[in-house]
């Protein structure tokens, strides 16, 4: 019955204009044409993909032509006593027409210029200079609808050490762009050094994690040690958080005591990073007064905060924290009794019997707290 009306329904379609329609569409003729349209969209993408790749074969080439060029030229100019005196042959001037050869030039002579120091790196710089690619750069930095090339053309000027820039440089520490404005921030730095910190006075935008552990990267090539109490206080009264996060991490970065009132105003900031990294920058700074600090802080802070507390004093609690941590022992959270039995025990009096105690009355969950400080202990 059902193999009857399928073959019913089949009948009424191919009889139908729909029907006649589709019969002619799927003809040996016109399948034949399909066939020939898609292998002539075939061979079109073929050969659109193998002229991109002959393409960027033949760029790689001259590219690596050029740099070849360039490196021999290069070599053996910075290498001179003063690059002043040479005449540089108008071959190569020539050969720097070409765009692309100068961005070349401009990348070996930043390689070079990290790599070498004393009168090698002074050559680098003044055949920068003298080829005219500081110009270059400069374009690249004033343009700011692309800014990845501003971003490149700030680095490439610092790197060159074009302090006579720094004005406009410092102008884009605070650029709406994420990547301008940390290039800008770090140029400053590299060429200022400690001083080039006045940007954190300005800057309104965000300093990501990332852009900060590159900030303290670029101060530790200085070596030594600065004073930053005079201006730690004010950075730490930012409107920004993060200046006051990076304030912070400078502070104990640099051993910062002089600051200590100052960080512990901190204690009390809205904002829970900066309260975290205040008792972070605390303990690295710690005194025989920190306990008592963050004892005193502990019933204002939020979880993850007391929990950092409750972990600093396993090296910072004495006899006179006992009672603060017993009274932790009946804290509605199993966490923070764990925590602070670990320190009772390990570095007050008798701070384990107390424990054992507890766990005598109330076995749950003491017994398993007093197994793991004994394990611990």
């Amino acid at each position: 019955m059902t193999v009857i009306l399928q073959q019913m329904f089949t009948s009424q379609f191919l009889n139908s204009s729909i029907g006649k329609d589709f019969l002619t569409f799927m003809s040996p003729e016109n399948l034949l044409i399909g066939v020939q349209i898609m292998g002539i969209g075939i061979l079109l993408i073929v050969i659109l993909i193998y002229a991109q790749l002959l393409a960027k074969k033949r760029m790689y080439f001259y590219t690596q032509r050029i740099r070849n060029n360039i490196e021999v030229w290069i070599s053996h100019i910075i290498l001179e006593e003063s690059v002043d005196g040479i005449d540089i042959p108008k071959k190569f001037y020539r050969l720097l027409d070409d765009p692309k050869a100068r961005q070349v030039a401009i990348d070996e002579l930043t390689n070079c210029k990290k790599n070498f120091s004393g009168i090698v790196a002074e050559n680098i710089v003044a055949l920068y200079n003298k080829l005219g690619l500081r110009e270059d750069s400069l374009e690249k930095m004033q343009n700011k609808r692309k800014w990845y090339l501003q971003a490149r053309g700030i680095q490439e000027l610092y790197l060159m050490d074009q302090k006579n820039l720094l004005t406009k440089i410092y102008r884009e520490t605070n650029s709406k762009n994420d990547f301008v404005r940390s290039e800008a921030q770090i140029a400053i730095i590299y060429m200022t050094g400690f001083n080039g910190l006045r940007f954190l006075d300005v800057i309104s935008y965000p300093l990501t994690l990332w852009q900060q552990i590159k900030l303290l990267e670029q101060l530790r090539l200085f070596g030594k040690k600065e004073d930053l109490s005079d201006r730690i206080p004010r950075w730490l009264q930012s409107k920004n958080d993060t200046v006051i996060v990076f304030a912070l991490r400078l502070a104990a970065e640099y051993q910062q005591y002089a600051v200590k009132d100052a960080i512990m105003g901190c204690l009390v900031h809205p904002s829970g990073a900066v309260r975290t990294r205040a008792i972070k920058t605390l303990i690295v700074l710690a005194d025989e007064q920190t306990p008592f600090i963050l004892t005193g802080y502990f019933s204002k802070e939020n979880f993850d905060n007391q929990v950092h507390i409750l972990n600093s004093l396993t090296s910072l609690a004495t006899d006179e924290q006992a009672g603060f941590l017993e009274k932790l022992l009946d804290a509605p959270d199993n966490i923070i009794k764990l925590k602070a039995s670990v320190v009772l025990a390990n570095n007050c009096t008798d701070g384990l019997s107390v424990i054992e105690k507890r766990a005598a009355l109330e076995p749950e969950p003491f017994e398993r707290i007093l197994r793991h400080v004994k394990s611990v202990k």
